[in-house]
């Protein structure tokens, strides 16, 4: 009866009649979250199938909740404190606004199965790599032999729990995950070689956790970029993350779907795939009490007045773009949305889009799993401030802008200058 779907739809009516009884109201966006106030603090309560996480601010409403729960459902299971497993992911509260998530005893265990299932073919997972992937991960060598029927379903069941993994607790391995699963149908040797490559960097680095924090819930930033031609058939590949300060709460790498005639094409069909996410963040948020502003952040000019004036800033070489990727402009016009200009080698999402190398993986891999503020590559500022009451009306006044990026960047110039110029005069070698 537990895998019917006659019983999961008896299931989840019988467990959110309880909760409205209880005086808990299902989020409009998400049908396995629902908030009480209670002392004029909220009280949250998510759940998959039977597995609860349940947050406010007061043990002892935690407790009340807890005991009324136990009245309908006897026997729960309840794990409590700053470190908790839920779902088999390893979380700790580490800071207010912070914790740290971790899969160390599913990846153990994983590569435990991986180098079982290799013994037979005398192989092993030992050999060191410096990233997840090489340059030429999106490279398809046409002449390559297919694998056996016994690898191609190891290769087929591992990649199936990376897609769990990835995005869960390791978004870094994403890029080269997404390459991995457009060729499960038919795995070759070359494939096999990507997947080992990958499964080695993560045993090295299988301890490794991220990181997720807020500096508040009334910002949200936005990072898209997409790559131009990168796949044998020449379609592009479409990178994206949301991050609220520390680490990010959401992300995407995928190939696109049609082919582009140029980059600004590109960038502009992999906003349109991927800005459904943060617009659905944006009502998650505001069902939960917040109104975050969304700051849009792009590396390509040319796809920046496309999202801003529409139809109005094609070119001859952009007419032809049809109208439905232009929604974007209206959700920028009529919504919550800013667009800021970021330079391409702070744009985070562009370890999405591409397999990098270097200085700049570890860079944005600093960024994406945590270890490094976003504010170090990309100076967003906080444009409003604004927290939805329990009437829907404004509980703290918008605050003033503060600096806009291109004044922000100006001015960091300048102090560069300024300081190399210092450096220079006190160079003693210099007279």
């Amino acid at each position: 009866l537990y895998g019917m779907i006659e019983s999961a739809l008896l299931w989840y009516n019988l467990y959110t009649e309880v909760l409205h009884k209880e005086g808990f109201v299902i989020n409009p966006y998400d049908k396995c979250v629902a908030n009480k106030m209670v002392d004029n603090k909220q009280c949250t309560i998510a759940w998959y199938v039977d597995d609860n996480i349940l947050s406010h601010v007061e043990p002892t409403v935690v407790d009340g909740v807890i005991n009324k729960i136990e009245e309908y459902f006897p026997g729960l299971v309840v794990e409590r404190g700053k470190k908790l497993n839920f779902l088999g992911m390893e979380i700790e509260f580490i800071k207010e606004g912070k914790l740290k998530l971790g899969l160390v005893q599913y990846l153990t265990g994983m590569i435990e199965d991986l180098e079982e299932a290799l013994l037979p073919y005398g192989e092993d997972l030992d050999r060191e790599y410096p990233h997840p992937a090489a340059k030429w991960l999106f490279t398809v060598k046409p002449d390559t032999t297919d694998l056996n029927e016994v690898k191609a379903d190891i290769y087929q069941k591992f990649v199936a729990k990376l897609i769990w993994v990835m995005k869960r607790g390791r978004q870094d391995v994403e890029p080269t995950v997404s390459f991995l699963c457009t060729e499960v149908k038919g795995p070759d040797k070359d494939d096999w070689h990507k997947f080992k490559c990958l499964m080695c960097w993560i045993k090295a680095t299988k301890d490794e956790v991220r990181i997720i924090g807020a500096d508040d819930l009334l910002n949200m930033i936005v990072m898209i970029d997409s790559a131009h031609a990168v796949h044998g058939d020449m379609r592009g590949h479409t990178g994206g993350i949301i991050s609220y300060g520390t680490g990010i709460i959401d992300q995407k790498s995928s190939k696109q779907k049609m082919n582009t005639r140029s980059s600004t094409e590109t960038e502009h069909v992999g906003t349109s795939e991927y800005l459904t996410k943060p617009v659905y963040f944006e009502l998650f948020m505001g069902a939960q009490g917040y109104k975050p502003h969304t700051i849009l952040a792009k590396d390509n000019e040319s796809e920046i007045r496309m999202l801003v004036n529409g139809k109005a800033s094609c070119t001859s070489n952009s007419k032809h773009v049809a109208i439905k990727y232009f929604w974007c402009t209206d959700r920028i016009k009529n919504g919550n949305i800013s667009v800021q200009h970021c330079p391409t080698e702070k744009m985070v999402a562009d370890y999405m889009s591409k397999p990098l190398q270097g200085k700049i993986f570890h860079t944005f891999r600093n960024v994406i799993m945590g270890w490094t503020h976003i504010s170090t590559l990309f100076a967003y500022f906080n444009l409003t401030e604004e927290r939805v009451g329990n009437n829907g009306n404004s509980a703290v006044k918008p605050k003033e802008p503060k600096l806009t990026y291109a004044e922000a960047v100006r001015i960091k110039d300048t102090v560069r200058t300024q300081n190399e110029l210092i450096a220079k005069r006190n160079d003693p070698l210099d007279h």
